[in-house]
């Protein structure tokens, strides 16, 4: 069909005398820039015969499960983590599927390396990242958007194998665009330039990461520059890098020793000439222009979430592991366990000694997931807690564990916070702060005058977003833990638990419409453009359309 219209095409072109042109219907959408101006060009009456040949020849093109896209010249891409500014929502002409599984409105399927990153799309070429087990090395590769089928893959050895938590990926940040080129940050390697085409074009290379919970920081492109936010041993600071040349153009420390870009790997949000970090027990907003920290707030988080900025107002997750009383452990006193477990009565506890029933503390909404929940005879509580080494826990080696928690017994929450403070703010300065259900690692999501989040267990706030006021808790019928991050799309929201049920819900009320259950886990984050919902699995990337 496509050789049939370039064809007619070439014909009508060389009947008229006037220029050649080369369409390549698969890529362009008739209704582009080029299409108007070859029109203005040329007589109506043969732009009018060219436009229904046009419509003639693609409308009996296939529109099964392999058809083409509509290509929407304002829906073309989705160039970062979460989309636009990390916003979470889609084009506004966006219109994916409601219900879909499988078996079900599926457009195709395609096998992928397992990892975290969420689908970037540039026109017709979806980018992620992948790792490989086998041989210990990270992929970067495309697929094309029609039909799933793999055009290019490049890998580089992951040159130190740092220690991750079990639910993480050494392939977890998104990769970013300019619309030219592609930028590709590997944690555990550096940061990766490429044409569209799979050219590489250069390398920007730091150290590893020494965090279990860290790499899952995004680069984001502003105007010609790329941010990569790089938290390593030694190593942690905000790059900027030429676009082009991958050159280093300035670098944001930590000058005010702050501890913003330390320990936790969100990815960088910008307002205006401003770069939000949200970071360990910190959110700060660097001046661009000049390398400062213009504001910053002191808060309880271990800094996961990607704030969202919207107007004048930035809505951001802060979350500890004893931000609430859901999933606080720590109700018992020392006494209490050297009456109840000190078998040998030397007034200290031996690891032995502790049952697995007693909780520092618990994610009971995902439990049965690797490392959920810290119980007291729990390896890591010994090694951070057991300072002379001797394998057991004195009085005083506890009371010293329990003064190194009294930051994190501070509440968490979701709060709005304006983005126009300066110097070190306060408490005073949160415009609310809504505590409860706040979710660990999904972002947040603005529709219309709410804040919407989910967090483990399938629980769904919704809060005004000028009163601070909760409108809506509930569940939403997909239990177990989330990772990825919710999306808007045809005024309808998506919602994916790790346990792989793609939820949809209503923009208007909130209402739930449809569960759909995918094969494999979900980590990564819904991306919705024209009619097509992609979604990624440890196992694929699915491309769902409605038939």
């Amino acid at each position: 069909m496509l050789l049939t219209v370039n064809h007619l095409l070439t014909n009508l072109f060389a009947s008229a005398s006037l220029i050649s042109l080369n369409l390549v219907i698969m890529n362009r959408n008739f209704q582009s820039p080029a299409f108007h101006f070859f029109c203005s060009s040329i007589s109506s009456s043969l732009a009018l015969a060219i436009g229904i040949v046009l419509l003639a020849c693609l409308s009996s093109c296939d529109t099964g499960s392999k058809g083409r896209y509509k290509f929407k010249s304002e829906s073309m891409h989705w160039l970062q983590f979460r989309g636009p500014n990390s916003s979470g929502i889609a084009p506004a002409d966006a219109n994916p599927p409601i219900h879909f599984n499988p078996d079900t409105s599926l457009l195709w399927k395609t096998e992928i390396l397992p990892g975290w990153s969420s689908p970037c799309i540039v026109e017709d070429k979806i980018f992620l990242t992948g790792f490989k087990k086998e041989d210990s090395t990270l992929h970067t590769f495309a697929v094309n958007r029609e039909n799933g089928e793999m055009l290019w893959d490049d890998s580089v050895k992951l040159w130190w194998i740092y220690n991750l938590h079990p639910i993480n990926s050494y392939a977890n940040p998104t990769v970013a665009s300019d619309g030219k080129k592609v930028f590709s940050h590997l944690p555990g390697y550096g940061l990766i330039a490429y044409e569209t085409d799979g050219t590489k074009c250069w390398e920007f290379k730091h150290q590893p990461l020494g965090f279990t919970m860290a790499g899952a920081s995004s680069p984001i492109v502003k105007d010609s520059v790329v941010l990569v936010n790089i938290n390593s041993r030694g190593d942690t600071r905000i790059v900027a890098l030429d676009c082009e040349t991958g050159d280093s153009l300035w670098v944001l420390n930590d000058p005010l020793h702050i501890k913003s870009l330390v320990a936790r790997a969100s990815s960088p949000v910008l307002w205006g000439d401003l770069l939000i970090m949200h970071q360990y027990q910190n959110v700060v907003a660097y001046n661009t222009l000049t390398g400062k920290a213009e504001w910053w707030l002191a808060t309880p988080t271990t800094g996961v979430s990607t704030p969202v900025v919207y107007g004048d107002v930035m809505y951001l997750g802060s979350w500890t592991n004893f931000g609430e009383k859901s999933g606080m452990g720590l109700n018992f006193t020392f006494d209490d366990l050297l009456r109840d477990y000190d078998r040998d009565h030397n007034q200290k506890l031996e690891q032995s000694e502790m049952p697995d029933t007693l909780m520092i503390y618990s994610r009971p909404e995902s439990s049965g997931e690797p490392l959920s929940d810290m119980p007291l005879d729990d390896d890591r509580v010994y090694q951070a807690v057991d300072g002379n080494k001797d394998l057991a826990i004195d009085s005083l080696e506890w009371a010293a564990f329990l003064q190194m928690l009294i930051p994190y017994f501070e509440p968490h929450g979701m709060m709005a916070l304006p983005v126009t403070g300066s110097g070190e703010l306060s408490a005073s300065d949160v415009l609310w702060k809504v505590s409860d259900n706040t979710p660990e690692t999904p972002s947040p999501l603005v529709v219309g005058n709410s804040v919407f989040f989910i967090k483990n267990g399938g629980i769904i706030t919704v809060i005004d977003r000028e009163t601070g006021e909760v409108v809506k808790n509930e569940r939403v019928g997909a239990p177990g833990a989330y990772l990825s991050s919710p999306m808007l799309a045809g005024n309808r929201i998506y919602t994916c638990s790790y346990n792989g049920t793609v939820s949809v819900l209503s923009g208007d009320d909130f209402s739930i419409l449809a569960n759909n259950k995918l094969e494999g886990k979900i980590g990564a984050s819904p991306v919705a453009v024209d009619d097509v919902l992609y979604v990624r699995t440890d196992k694929y990337l699915y491309a769902f359309r409605e038939q």
